[in-house]
């Protein structure tokens, strides 16, 4: 069924029928700041999210821990949450001997590895062109 004019089924907004909430979403920055009364703005480039990703893959279980904890145990409060979540899911993967964070994470840095495919193709192109 398509839509007709004089269709009375629905909600129709008009001038003096707007929407509750007109205009876009907020940002994710102005809903932090209203919650927690704080100007935020990204401080990382992607030149230093890689950095800091390329220095987490190649540190040991002791500098990972180091990140995590304290040394007297307590943890590390002035470690990012998300650097938290990623040591998490390396200590997981090395675990339970898998390497999903891992091939996340080079994939992330250096980019997928292309995959060359070989075949052969016949086509016959033929050109019916017209005089226009």
């Amino acid at each position: 069924m398509a839509f007709e004019k004089g269709h009375k089924f629905g909600n129709r907004f008009t001038s003096e029928n707007q929407p509750k909430n007109p205009g876009r979403k907020p940002s994710i920055y102005k809903y932090v700041k209203d919650i927690t009364g704080k100007k935020i703005a990204p401080e990382m480039s992607k030149e230093d999210y890689h950095k800091v990703i390329r220095f987490l893959m190649e540190s040991t279980p002791e500098i990972l821990e180091g990140l995590v904890k304290n040394p007297d145990g307590t943890p590390n409060k002035k470690t990012p949450v998300w650097v938290l979540n990623v040591v998490s899911a390396i200590n997981a993967d090395i675990r339970y001997g898998r390497t999903y964070t891992v091939d996340s994470l080079f994939d992330r840095v250096f980019g997928k590895p292309t995959q060359q495919i070989e075949s052969e193709v016949n086509a016959q192109v033929t050109n019916n062109s017209m005089d226009l």
